[in-house]
């Protein structure tokens, strides 16, 4: 699937893809639309290793966001101002990533995060933030590992 071909409606609020198989970053297309408050990248509907949300403007009303099955993301940037309203943040699985974007950190709004089989360094990451009494509700998955 090329995404760039398809003519999202402006009106837009929930998206939810599945076994597309997109090649190119599905973010800097997805982040145009201007009303979107539910986006789902479920599984094989993006292939590659990297996500760019690196509009300062982007996803300006996102409040849930969840990666499932994404076997391969290593990599996730994201621009200041990006996702101000985001309040929900699901990844299943995170095996490969081995960071969050700093700019996550910025979002107030933000309360829920779930990360699966996230990497022992990503998990490190996020226990310090628990430590200083983060705001966020921080569930990993499976909890034993």
């Amino acid at each position: 699937m090329v995404l760039s071909e398809y003519q999202f409606p402006p009106c837009l609020t929930q998206l939810s893809l599945s076994n597309t198989q997109v090649m190119e970053d599905p973010m800097p297309r997805l982040e145009l639309l201007p009303h979107l408050q539910a986006l789902k990248l479920k599984q094989n509907s993006y292939l590659e290793r990297k996500l760019a949300c690196v509009g300062s403007g982007s996803f300006l009303q996102l409040k849930i966001l969840h990666l499932k099955s994404m076997l391969w993301l290593g990599e996730w940037t994201m621009g200041a101002g990006a996702m101000p309203k985001l309040e929900s943040l699901i990844l299943n699985p995170c095996a490969y990533l081995r960071k969050l974007p700093e700019e996550l950190r910025c979002i107030k709004s933000l309360c829920k995060l779930e990360l699966y089989w996230p990497q022992p360094e990503l998990r490190q990451r996020l226990r310090a933030f628990e430590n200083m009494e983060w705001r966020y509700d921080i569930q990993f998955y499976p909890s034993g590992i």
